[in-house]
Formats: C-alpha cells, structure tokens, sequence
C-alpha cells in the first residue's frame, strides 16, 4: 500500500509541476490586459503546435502547415470575488487586423476553450472543439480595425461550431505591443462555473501565415487551480494519468510498433505514407493530446468519435450520382459509421491483442510527436 500512495503522490507532483496554473486571489479580476494588476501575477508558459490534421482548398496556406510551428503562450491567472480573468500574451512577428466585415482577409486571433461539464469520472472533450459526448464552450477574440471582435459558441468537434449569441466588439480585451512584438488578451469566466481544477485550452492565429478556422495552433489541456477550492481526489488522480512511473512504456518501443501497425492509417513524422486524411495526423499528436486520450482511443476507439474536418474533400467520381449530380463522398475517408443503435462507431479497430505493456509504449512514443522535426529512421 505504501508504494501506491508514494506513486500516487509522485504522479500528482508531477502532473501539477507540469500542467496547472496557480490562480492569485484578488478582490476584482482584471477585465484588460494591459491592467497594471497583471505585473505582479506569476505566469506560466505553454506549447501550442500547429493542428496538422486540418487542410483547407489553399495550397499555399497548407504549405506553409507543414513548416514547424510550435511557440509558446504565457498564462496568468486571477481570480476574483464573481470572476476569474485569465491572461494570454503570445509573440507575433507582425499585427494583422481587418474590417469587421472582411471574411476574405486574416487577422490574428485567440480563442480559449473549456468544457462544458466536467469533474471526477467525467472525460475530457478531444482538443479539437469537442466530441459527440463531450462539448466544449469556445470564446474567440478576432483583432480588426475596430478593437476585438469577441464571439461565443458551442462545439462537439470538427464542423459544429455553433454561435452562441452575436459577435460584440470587445476593444479593451486584446492589446498589441509594438515594441515587443506580441499579443495579450483577457478572458473572464463566471466564478460559479470555476472549480478547484479547471481545465482550459488556447489557440491562435497569425494572420501573416494565413492561419483561419482549424488551421491555427493549438494548446493540450491545461488547469487553473483556485486556492480555497476544494481538490477532488479522484478527479486529480484521474488527470494525472501520464505522470506515474510505470503510467509510460519504453517510447522507442513505441515507435517500432507505431511505424509498423499505426502507419497503415496515419501519418507520422517521416512515415507518410497514407493518404492525406484518411485518418487524424499524428504528427504533433503529442503536443495536444494528454495521455489518458492516447491509451483511450487505442484501447477503445470509439469512446471518442473525432468527425473528419472537411467531409466533402474527397468523392467518388465513378460512383452513381445524387438527383442533382453530386457524386458521393468517398467512405474511405470518413472516420467513423453509424452502428445499428444510430451510434457512431470509430473505424478504427480496437487493438485488444496489445498488451497493456504494448499500449504504455505507445503512448509513451505519441507523447513525443510535439510537432518539431525529427530525425528519420
């Protein structure tokens, strides 16, 4: 029993060294950036990386995807008496901003995401916007001539995002700084809907690279802790997976397992060999993905149903066509089907031949992928 609490209580160590933000209590939560209150609040800096499984009808956009682009993003956090202000401030060679009323020009941009419900026993939504069980709230704050443009939606994957009440200009949430060549941004969550580990992801968007939509880069999921918020012991335990010695398997022999079974259907650094799309890239798949995602999709596929981003990428020409002539989208590059329930069910296959040591290679391998170029073998 001693040895599973010390591991228990090494996993958590690490888990919050490495993953959550202390919030600093204050009376009122700042609601601008550039509000002197922010100096004294400690930050922490996170990855974002590219989110490579997106390609768009742009060949030059998706050629400048498939250049490394992982940075950072420092977060601070303050929570306040009915708000809890969380900071973005982020590096960007150059400041893109549009008419408010432009859809063909690209402007910087950050959203921050969180869950709609979540706690002990409940999963965390896929990075990517959500799932069909898991939804996510989104703020998107857009930089145009006028100040921010800040928008709320709901989403449960690739393709649903949904607008939640009307785009309002919110000048006084973003800030540029000339001189040191970044961004900063504020978001204001209700205290209410705070526990004492809250998780949340950020995106952003260069408009000098094209960056609109998916194409953007993407942060894991990462917590705010609120002190004097009760700590759910199992809700920790169950986000700390990862973190444990043992949680992770010999990554070398994940790769070799990886390069001979995975490749069939994904793409990984060096090894593209099948078709674009056909299923999620896994190139950076480390960076935006926790662990406990990792072994859940290899064990059981279909608990996390990830739509394909763009259905209408590929058809079947050869294929009899609808009563408006539009040939069929081709199935091969659809992720999932609908099972006999009127469920969606994961085309991939659950690998119940590997063995628990086998998984923890894996992931332990796919944890590496974090976008940055890797030497061929």
């Amino acid at each position: 029993m001693g040895a599973l609490v010390s591991t228990g209580a090494l996993a958590n160590e690490a888990f919050f060294q490495a993953e959550v933000l202390d919030a600093v209590v204050a009376p009122k939560a700042p609601t601008t950036p550039t509000d002197p209150a922010w100096n004294t609040v400690p930050g922490r800096n996170f990855s974002v990386s590219a989110q490579r499984t997106v390609h768009l009808h742009d060949r030059t956009a998706n050629a400048v995807l498939t250049q490394p682009a992982r940075s950072r993003v420092l977060v601070k956090a303050i929570a306040g008496a009915e708000t809890v202000a969380i900071f973005l401030e982020w590096d960007d060679p150059a400041r893109e901003v549009v008419r408010e009323d432009e859809s063909n020009a690209f402007a910087d941009s950050v959203a921050l995401e969180v869950p709609q419900v979540f706690g002990a026993g409940k999963r965390l939504p896929a990075i990517s916007m959500g799932d069909d069980d898991a939804f996510v709230k989104v703020t998107l704050l857009r930089a145009t001539q006028g100040g921010a443009l800040a928008t709320h939606f709901a989403a449960a994957g690739f393709g649903s995002l949904t607008r939640q009440a009307p785009a309002v200009p919110d000048a006084t949430s973003l800030s540029w700084d000339e001189t040191k060549k970044h961004w900063s941004a504020v978001f204001t969550l209700p205290r209410s809907s705070v526990q004492g580990l809250t998780p949340l992801a950020f995106a952003t968007w260069d408009g000098g690279r094209k960056e609109r939509a998916g194409y953007k880069r993407l942060s894991s999921w990462h917590y705010v802790r609120v002190p004097g918020l009760p700590l759910d012991a199992q809700y920790v335990k169950e986000l700390a997976y990862g973190y444990a010695p043992g949680d992770l398997g010999d990554a070398a022999q994940g790769q070799a397992l990886a390069e001979s079974v995975c490749v069939a259907c994904h793409q990984l650094p060096g090894k593209a060999f099948a078709p674009a799309g056909i299923a999620p890239n896994l190139q950076n798949i480390g960076a935006i993905a926790v662990a406990s995602y990792l072994r859940d999709s290899i064990i059981t596929p279909s608990l996390v149903i990830i739509h394909e981003p763009n259905p209408n990428q590929h058809y079947m020409p050869s294929a009899p066509k609808d009563p408006n002539g539009a040939a069929p989208n081709a199935d091969a590059f659809r992720w999932s089907s609908v099972g006999a329930d009127g469920k969606r069910v994961s085309k991939m296959p659950p690998f119940t031949n590997f063995t628990p040591g086998q998984i923890a290679d894996l992931v332990a391998f796919l944890k590496t992928l974090d976008g940055q170029p890797r030497e061929n073998n």
